[in-house]
């Protein structure tokens, strides 16, 4: 039987990550089967194990085999435990999210959906915390100090976490690259990642399909890959070298981002740190070409 974890979070993180540590060595039917798990956890919670065996093209009882293979005796025991992450982290259904939202009427139901956004945002950050360990972080960071050149994605919803991190970090170094996909073109900026080079992918679920295609495309060009992102069965995550996780529950219709943002600033904080002493001027640099350019507001009356 599994090892019991203190809370549903927790299982459901152990799964993914088990069913990732066991990927490379099951029978093919197996590995697809471990890839609809990763990348459609609420389809899990909210189908029959027939309608997911249907939807991910396997036979019906592959889904059963990898259940015992990640040490449950049945299917709907693993089932159970997606079926209680999702209860507690929709990710999906935007529409109905907003819509149950707006039926919150008078000050008090506005006060508890305050309460609780505000019990959610305080356990999103300490989620952060409590999970990652210093040594990890510093050695990701490390990974980008050593690097030849970032490159820096996040379409969609993420578009602009990834601008704020190139924003930054940019001030930071000069090897910072922004990949925008203007105009619909995704491939023409990074047609020069390879060997050496690190790319940051800011996504959620559901991801970008342009994320998870550069992210596929960095790695075969023996580029690293750093995805920060909200759970370990994210398909980025499943792309990628080192994972940040940023929870992002939200009584709101949308996911949060103030994990994202936390690990945003927490990574180039690091990376600042492990750069030359050149940094400082570089920094200086950049303000007083701002100050010259006058790009900061001037009170004209004081």
């Amino acid at each position: 039987m599994p090892q019991e974890k203190t809370t549903d979070m927790n299982t459901y993180l152990s799964v993914s990550e088990r069913l990732k540590e066991v990927f490379p060595g099951l029978p093919r039917a197996l590995k697809v089967a471990a890839t609809y798990m990763l990348e459609h956890p609420g389809d899990i919670a909210t189908l029959s194990m027939r309608q997911v065996a249907s939807s991910a093209g396997v036979s019906l009882p592959n889904f059963a085999r990898l259940a015992k293979t990640l040490g449950y005796e049945t299917y709907g025991e693993l089932r159970e435990i997606y079926r209680k992450q999702v209860q507690q982290n929709d990710i999906k259904e935007y529409h109905l999210r907003a819509e149950s939202l707006q039926k919150t009427g008078g000050d008090t139901s506005k006060r508890e959906v305050w309460e609780e956004f505000r019990s959610s945002t305080l356990a999103n950050v300490s989620a952060i915390f409590d999970s990652i360990d210093p040594d990890y972080f510093s050695s990701v960071a490390h990974i980008l100090n050593e690097s030849r050149q970032i490159f820096v994605v996040g379409m969609q919803a993420s578009a602009s976490f990834s601008a704020y991190t190139h924003y930054i970090g940019g001030m930071a170094s000069g090897k910072i690259r922004l990949v925008r996909g203007e105009g619909g073109v995704f491939a023409d900026p990074v047609a020069d990642i390879g060997e050496g080079d690190v790319m940051i992918s800011i996504s959620q679920q559901p991801c970008a399909r342009a994320s998870i295609e550069l992210a596929i495309i960095a790695r075969e060009r023996g580029a690293k890959v750093v995805a920060i992102t909200d759970s370990p069965a994210s398909p980025i995550a499943f792309e990628a070298d080192y994972v940040l996780l940023g929870p992002n529950r939200s009584p709101l219709f949308f996911e949060s981002y103030v994990g994202t943002t936390v690990l945003i600033e927490a990574l180039i904080g690091f990376f600042t740190i492990g750069q030359s002493s050149d940094v400082v001027e570089r920094i200086e640099r950049i303000e007083a070409d701002r100050m010259r350019m006058n790009e900061y507001w001037k009170n004209k009356k004081a």
